[in-house]
């Protein structure tokens, strides 16, 4: 990854925070850092399976909360909390100095 990409990737790491601590909803979390994503334009097809990997489950938590189809007890603050922890530690790792 060229430094660009890895600096917009870096701004994951601010978009989760700014959810953690309560001032973006979930949805906008998941569109902000799939667009952060795309902005960065990866071509290299193993660091965009990992972010489909580490994004996918926070999407899926997404939908189990705002889908008709899904239940009420399908639904769990620790997943969401693991799913959107997972997101972050990747963001912060791909965006660092040394990640090829």
């Amino acid at each position: 990854m060229e430094p660009w990409q890895k600096e917009i990737v870096g701004r994951m790491v601010g978009e989760i925070d700014e959810f953690l601590a309560g001032r973006l909803s979930l949805g906008r979390l998941v569109e902000n850092t799939r667009g952060l994503f795309e902005a960065a334009d990866i071509s290299d097809n193993r660091i965009r399976d990992e972010f489909e990997a580490a994004w996918s489950p926070v999407d899926g938590q997404l939908e189990l909360r705002t889908e008709s189809w899904s239940r009420p007890e399908w639904i769990s603050d620790s997943a969401l909390k693991a799913a959107v922890t997972g997101l972050r530690s990747w963001a912060r790792e791909a965006s660092s100095p040394g990640y090829s």
